[in-house]
C-alpha cells in the first residue's frame, strides 16, 4: 500500500468521489467522502479548516467530510492531495461515534413486537458488534 502512497491522510479519488483515507491495510483502506455544502448536512459531516483544504490540493473551499466510512480497493484510487496528522485523528473520533450511533439505531429495544416471519427476509453486515446494513462494507474493520 505504501509503494502506491495511499496511507491513511491522503486525498483520493474514487472513481467521481472525493475522499481522505482514515485507515489503510493491505490492499483496501477505510475512507471517508468530501461532501459540497450545498449537499444536506449530515450528523456526521466535520467541516475543515480552509487551510487543511488548501493543503489537501483540492480547489474548492466548500467541501466538509462526511465522517461514514467506506472501503474501496487500493487500486482502484488515485492520489491528490493530504491531510495532517490531527485532521485524521479527529475524522477517526468523528466516524467512531458515527458508527456508534448507526449501532443504537439497529439494536432493538426490549419493548418493540416480533417481527413476523413472512415479512422479507433481510441481511444485515456485523462487525465489532455495529451492523451497517450494506454488503459493501461487509469486511469493514476499523483500527
Amino acid at each position: 500500500m505504501e509503494r502506491l502512497n495511499i496511507v491513511p491522510g491522503v486525498v483520493v479519488l474514487s472513481g467521481r468521489q472525493t475522499m481522505i483515507v482514515l485507515w489503510g491495510e493491505g490492499s483496501e483502506v477505510i475512507a471517508c467522502p468530501l461532501v459540497f455544502a450545498d449537499e444536506a448536512q449530515h450528523r456526521a459531516d466535520h467541516n475543515l479548516d480552509w487551510h487543511e483544504l488548501v493543503e489537501a490540493g483540492l480547489t474548492r473551499l466548500d467541501v466538509r467530510c462526511r465522517a461514514i466510512p467506506c472501503q474501496r480497493q487500493v487500486l482502484s484510487l488515485r492520489a491528490i492531495g493530504r491531510v495532517d496528522e490531527a485532521t485524521v485523528q479527529r475524522l477517526r473520533i468523528r466516524a467512531r461515534k458515527e458508527w456508534k450511533h448507526r449501532f443504537q439505531e439497529n439494536v432493538p429495544s426490549s419493548r418493540t413486537r416480533a417481527k413476523s416471519r413472512y415479512l422479507g427476509k433481510t441481511t444485515a453486515v456485523w462487525f465489532d458488534g455495529c451492523s451497517m446494513n450494506s454488503r459493501r462494507e461487509e469486511r469493514l474493520q476499523m483500527g
